[in-house]
């Protein structure tokens, strides 16, 4: 699917090395008590260092191709905002839908950690609104640009597997595999569909930010 300017596959080559690293270091590491990372100031500044990171690159391959980034990059508004919106929705409901089905057998949710599991005390609240604001904004924002964003413009044939399958090892944990694929395949789908890249960070960021809320509003 050739939509905007093309930027070289070899850009794909050091993000597909970070993942490897990504998923060699988490699945042999340590254990370790990573519960209510969104209280954890640590954990949300290697949030904001990683969306940084990701993004970062996205841009810098598109600038460095000496291509237009938005147009590259599927910056632009969809032709038909009615339909994008129908298919947020949709999209919004079916990753739901997955994660709840399967978060009792695999437990991703509790095992990457970062929904609370109790509310908020003291400075935490400061911690929270920091962690809603990169978790739920800015890390779905980096994280479309990188994957559906370059990977679309590096990627000619099966873009949408082939970034749904980077976007569910990006995460690392065995537990998450499966929703994060369903939801790496819907997010491709709308970046398919609409040829852009904004309804798919609005559903992102609608997913990661529902995820926090009602963790709160449940425990």
């Amino acid at each position: 699917m050739i939509d905007g300017p093309r930027i070289p596959r070899w850009w794909l080559g050091p993000p597909a090395l970070l993942i490897v690293v990504i998923v060699i270091s988490a699945n042999t590491a340590s254990a370790s008590d990573t519960r209510n990372g969104v209280y954890d100031g640590s954990q949300v500044l290697a949030a904001l260092a990683t969306a940084a990171v990701l993004g970062g690159y996205a841009l810098l391959a598109a600038a460095l191709s000496r291509v237009p980034i938005a147009p590259a990059l599927a910056l632009r508004r969809p032709a038909d905002g009615r339909r994008a919106v129908l298919l947020v929705v949709a999209a919004v409901v079916l990753i739901t839908a997955v994660s709840l089905a399967l978060e009792p057998f695999l437990h991703g949710d509790r095992d990457q950690g970062l929904t609370p599991t109790r509310g908020p005390h003291g400075h935490e609240w400061l911690v929270l609104a920091a962690a809603l604001a990169v978790l739920g904004l800015l890390t779905p924002l980096c994280e479309e640009l990188l994957f559906r964003g370059l990977g679309f413009a590096c990627i000619d044939r099966y873009p949408v597997p082939i970034t749904a399958a980077a976007f569910a090892a990006a995460h690392a944990l065995p537990a998450l595999l499966i929703p994060v694929l369903v939801a790496g395949f819907a997010l491709g789908e709308l970046r398919r569909r609409t040829h852009s890249l904004w309804p798919g960070v609005a559903t992102h960021a609608t997913i990661n930010l529902l995820a926090i809320v009602v963790a709160l509003l449940t425990v």
